[in-house]
């Protein structure tokens, strides 16, 4: 039975697997990686590992939803460059964002599995990533507010917008090579403007 943890000694094995994970994920790819191995490498009991997650997959999920947030977090520091122009700052955002997703796709087979995954799953994976999106978009909104930067904003379109960029851009084979990258701007740039209207 694997033993309980303090919550500071359980933060701090959470943290050491999931880095020794995307280590290994990288060296031995997504399927070749077994739970045993990986709580070896981390020196826990493999059981153990059920204390933070149910299964490798929701390991996976984990990694990626943690990589997305961080890079959103970043993102933060920049709101101030938002004023002038909110719309045009957001849709670059959007895109460049959808296309560095679609580029770890193409690249990183721990990414590849990840959306295999988002879509087996169904639905309740992709309220995760919406739940994050949306808290992004409410911190950046309001800071517009209270820089009167905006006059409307409609955060539910932009995070199904969020969504939509998320789920074409794990789709982009389906596309001609050629046309994806116009078509994505149009989507974005196109959205984002009907949902932001900018103060006068």
């Amino acid at each position: 039975m694997p033993r309980a943890f303090t919550e500071a000694k359980r933060s701090e094995i959470k943290e050491k697997i999931m880095e020794t994970a995307l280590e290994l994920f990288h060296d031995k790819g997504v399927k070749s990686l077994s739970i045993g191995e990986l709580t070896k490498r981390v020196g826990i009991a493999q059981g153990s590992f059920y204390n933070f997650w149910k299964d490798k997959d929701s390991l996976i999920i984990e990694l990626i939803t943690y990589r997305w947030l961080q890079k959103l977090d970043n993102i933060k520091k920049e709101f101030c460059n938002s004023l002038e122009d909110p719309a045009g700052f957001l849709s670059d955002i959007i895109y460049s964002y959808s296309m560095d997703i679609m580029i770890k796709i193409k690249t990183q087979p721990i990414y590849k599995e990840a959306f295999k995954i988002f879509r087996e799953k169904g639905r309740d994976k992709v309220n995760k990533i919406e739940n994050f999106y949306a808290e992004f978009l409410s911190k950046l909104i309001n800071y517009w507010k209270e820089n009167s930067a905006v006059k409307t904003v409609n955060k539910q379109g932009l995070v199904n917008l969020f969504t939509g960029s998320f789920i074409l851009c794990s789709n982009y084979n389906y596309f001609d090579e050629e046309y994806f990258d116009e078509i994505l701007r149009i989507y974005v740039y196109s959205a984002v403007n009907k949902y932001i209207e900018a103060a006068i």
